[in-house]
């Protein structure tokens, strides 16, 4: 994993840090409980698996009535026997079926382990729109008390006869729309907020604080290696790689049904026969040959869900190509634009204050005071938006690339 050297300072959440969110969303994500259980259900196959070839205790019992040799009616024959037995077919598909059953398994824990990545880059997600939500809930609450400054300042100027009436209409109007974004960010917060708590298994009440928190960020890494790695490490491709070991052991396993079935049992035998008691040692053999085998459509059969296992690693290969370029592209383009969005705010700042000054001094309208407002009021929505997805994608790239 590539080590983080940048710090991004930027308001996080004070009872619930990055890594804790990650944590906490993993142990609940479904996806990563159902992915565990399967890992819980291929080492219960696998058990299976390795104790087929065992040789088993056989018993038996038979009672049936036999004629008396001194013709004077019938008399029982009966027998006990108890012996080991076992079937050939299963010592010579035990070790096939062992490689497949540990492929499977082994499939199971690389799935576990994409799951795990997938609930972490969820649980980012879900943090960074909280954090964003809160800043854009705060913004909105700055520009409805700007906009209550600006139609204070337009009443007290139309008092004195310095600006028309008008001027105190157009900021009742500023200060309805900057309300009206402020009802949607505050629902938007709330939205954002419960999602993550829910997602956590926290109380929502617990998310009210915020404090300075210092965000790693990491290099970028040279795509191409990154690629290269992601390729030779992400959970998806080894659990498709075991997923193709699994079905070449059943085109192995099926290509041995083919072999005629035998069973050998041996043991010993106490009973009575025809009246008289016997009592020794025993032996079956049972061969079982079919005049139409099976063999030759299961291996067709096995041989076609490893082409697609092959032709889903070829896909999965594909989408991991894309999915790192496009990630470490995206890092690129919002580090330029949360430096463009800073830039933008400052100047947009500075153009208010401007505005604010000439307006009081009777240089400027309420038109270009509201104007320069609901600009700098979007630039700085932009600068946090910016800001909060570059840290986000940093984030994501810590997750997807190995």
């Amino acid at each position: 994993m590539i080590l983080p050297v940048l710090i991004a300072a930027i308001p996080a959440f004070a009872a619930l840090s990055l890594s804790d969110a990650e944590t906490r969303a993993t142990a609940n994500n479904v996806d990563v409980k159902t992915a565990l259980t399967t890992v819980q259900q291929r080492e219960a196959s696998l058990h299976v698996a390795r104790i087929t070839g065992v040789p088993h205790l056989a018993g038996d019992y038979a009672l049936s009535p036999q004629a008396n040799a001194a013709n004077t009616g019938t008399v029982e024959q009966h027998f006990f026997s108890v012996g080991v037995g076992v079937t050939i077919n299963d010592l010579i598909a035990s070790s096939t079926a062992v490689r497949a059953a540990a492929a499977e398994l082994l499939a199971a824990q690389r799935n576990a382990d994409a799951a795990t990545l997938a609930a972490r880059q969820n649980a980012a997600k879900l943090y960074f729109a909280a954090l964003q939500a809160v800043a854009i809930e705060g913004l909105r609450a700055d520009a409805v008390a700007g906009a209550q400054r600006d139609r204070a300042a337009a009443e007290l100027r139309a008092r004195s006869g310095e600006a028309p009436h008008l001027d105190v209409v157009r900021a009742d109007v500023t200060l309805a729309q900057a309300r009206a974004d402020f009802a949607r960010a505050q629902a938007g917060k709330a939205d954002a907020v419960d999602a993550l708590a829910s997602a956590t298994s926290i109380s929502p009440a617990t998310l009210a604080t915020l404090t300075p928190s210092a965000i790693p960020t990491l290099p970028l890494p040279d795509q191409e290696r990154a690629i290269a790695r992601a390729l030779a490490l992400r959970p998806e491709v080894a659990a498709l790689l075991a997923t193709m070991d699994a079905r070449e052991a059943d085109v192995a396993g099926a290509r041995r049904t083919a072999i005629p079935t035998a069973t050998i049992q041996g043991g010993y035998q106490s009973g009575v026969d025809t009246g008289i008691p016997v009592r020794g040692p025993q032996a079956t053999a049972h061969l079982d040959v079919p005049f139409a085998s099976p063999s030759g459509a299961q291996v067709a059969s096995a041989r076609a869900q490893v082409d697609a296992a092959r032709a889903q690693l070829a896909e999965e290969r594909r989408v991991l190509t894309l999915e790192i370029a496009s990630a470490i592209r995206d890092a690129r383009a919002n580090d330029a634009a949360a430096v463009a969005a800073e830039r933008g705010r400052d100047e947009a700042r500075r153009a208010l204050e401007a505005v604010e000054i000439g307006y009081r001094e009777g240089a400027s309208s309420s038109l270009d005071v509201a104007d320069a407002r609901r600009t700098y009021v979007q630039a700085s929505a932009d600068a946090l938006v910016a800001e909060y997805q570059r840290a986000l994608a940093y984030a994501v790239l810590e997750v997807i690339v190995p």
